[in-house]
């Protein structure tokens, strides 16, 4: 049997039609993103006025503070949101509570998912500086060009393995096998999904961002007004995903 077709346009529609039933438990979900990100807008001056904290110390800080929100918080969030939101949108309804409480039995792997991803772009990042090192050579720009090509494609048949490790508790190595089976074939369907995207909400929101920034005159202001923009799109495409991972999961389950 085919793999079945998949339309990025007719799941951008769905996207739409099912994100109101389950943004409200979504955005708790999801709410201490929104709380950093104000803080990381607003929360320089806080600290540096209230407890006179030096730059230099502030700065420490802040990168520590960072490393813990993308190594922890993000994967935690994160496995929580896409448990949520598939459980939901297959009919086995779960709590908000209960997508907290997987997502911390999965935390551990979750995270070296992350990690291992993080790793790949920090590779990808480092080789395509030494192509850029080496651009004396006459095929430099060739060497650079196979270098974001592969990185991009790697990360691309892995970017369903978190989901596997929440959804089915899958081990890494295993959630790592899934992603790139579920992934074969559907490079088109992946790029399509990611330009309609763009398209639908990086390019208003951008365009929005900048009339505020305009109007107001004020960098943080329009900071925050887009890092607000950027949290409701992002819970937009979480759901986005989680029904093309279905439906890729549809279509190979019915190949077999």
């Amino acid at each position: 049997m085919t793999a079945q077709r998949i339309s990025a346009i007719s799941l951008l529609r769905q996207t739409f039609a099912v994100v109101g039933s389950i943004y409200p438990v979504l955005f708790r979900i999801n709410y201490p993103h929104l709380i950093w990100f104000v803080l990381s807008t607003f929360g320089r001056d806080i600290l540096l006025n209230s407890f006179e904290i030096t730059t230099s110390e502030q700065a420490d800080a802040g990168l520590k503070l960072n490393i813990l929100y993308w190594l922890v918080a993000v994967p935690f969030l994160s496995g929580a949101t896409n448990f949520y939101t598939y459980r939901s949108l297959t009919e086995n309804q779960v709590t908000a509570s209960d997508a907290f409480s997987q997502a911390k039995r999965r935390l551990l792997p979750l995270i070296l998912v992350n990690f291992l991803s993080v790793v790949v772009v920090l590779l990808l990042f480092a080789l395509a500086r030494a192509s850029i090192m080496w651009s004396q050579q006459s095929f430099a720009f060739l060497g650079l060009s196979i270098v974001i090509i592969s990185g991009c494609y790697v990360l691309y048949r892995l970017m369903f393995s978190s989901y596997a490790i929440v959804i089915d508790n899958s081990s890494v190595p295993d959630s790592f096998d899934s992603s790139w089976k579920l992934t074969e074939g559907r490079s088109w369907l992946i790029v399509s999904s990611y330009l309609l995207i763009a398209f639908v909400f990086f390019v208003p929101g951008q365009l929005i961002d900048e009339l505020i920034g305009l109007k107001l005159g004020n960098p943080l202001a329009s900071q925050l007004v887009g890092q607000v923009l950027g949290f409701i799109v992002g819970v937009l495409i979480n759901v986005y995903f989680i029904l093309l991972y279905q439906r890729l999961r549809q279509s190979a389950a019915a190949t077999q």
